[in-house]
């Protein structure tokens, strides 16, 4: 994650984006709830301010979770006592200790903010942290490429240099609820899926975020895997 870009956020504002806990928090969940794990222990990779940790406590999950912004930890600390959060350096610490620990893992909404490298970190040590029968669960911005405006956010692309749908490359998203600005990557659908079976998973499930009785497209998707 470029993690200076993620540190000035949570500095900026503690604010949650109430319209994004509507679009994907509760997709999330019952796609959870479909696919109900075995087990209750679930791991949060990538919990931002905590909220959806919180949440699968409320629903009776054991939860640790991590995020690569030590700010965006220290301000989840602060508002949700329950789940247990982990810095960087606390993840990393403890990462050996919690191979094939988990029935659930999340990542939700950190995929498209990561370069192709930090991608792959993050795809083995979900491996890592799985058990060998358990379930992922992953959101990530729409790849549509026909989105500018949606429930949520505007996105601006670079024009100028004349992106492809099919091609990799950045664009600024302004998020309209409180006008936090950050930068995501655009990569084709077929991307994710390939990334996904290329690392051993089996995608048992895809579904998109809610749009509010809008007419705009989703902003988010979600995948829900298995090993293979």
């Amino acid at each position: 994650m470029n993690k200076n870009q993620w540190e000035g956020i949570a500095s900026k504002t503690k604010k949650l984006q109430s319209l994004r806990i509507e679009t994907i928090n509760k997709k999330l969940i019952s796609v959870i709830k479909k696919y109900q794990p075995k087990g209750k222990n679930a791991f949060d990779y990538g919990c931002g301010w905590g909220e959806f940790a919180n949440i699968l406590v409320e629903k009776g999950f054991d939860v640790l979770a991590f995020d690569d912004s030590d700010s965006m930890v220290i301000n989840a600390k602060e508002k949700f006592k329950k789940p247990n959060f982990l810095t960087k350096k606390e993840f990393y610490k403890k990462l050996p200790n919690l191979k094939n620990k988990f029935d659930l893992v999340v990542s939700n909404l950190v995929l498209c903010i990561l370069n192709q490298a930090d991608q792959k970190i993050l795809i083995d040590n979900i491996n890592k942290l799985l058990k060998p029968d358990g379930v992922v669960v992953i959101s990530f911005c729409h790849p549509a490429d026909y989105i500018t405006e949606s429930v949520l956010s505007r996105r601006i692309r670079p024009y100028e240099h004349n992106p492809k749908y099919d091609k990799e490359f950045k664009y600024r998203k302004i998020i309209h609820e409180n006008r936090i600005k950050f930068d995501d990557y655009h990569r084709p659908l077929e991307y994710y899926t390939n990334f996904f079976v290329d690392n051993g998973w089996e995608i048992l499930d895809i579904a998109e975020s809610d749009v509010l009785k809008t007419e705009f497209y989703p902003d988010f998707i979600i995948f829900v895997l298995k090993r293979n």
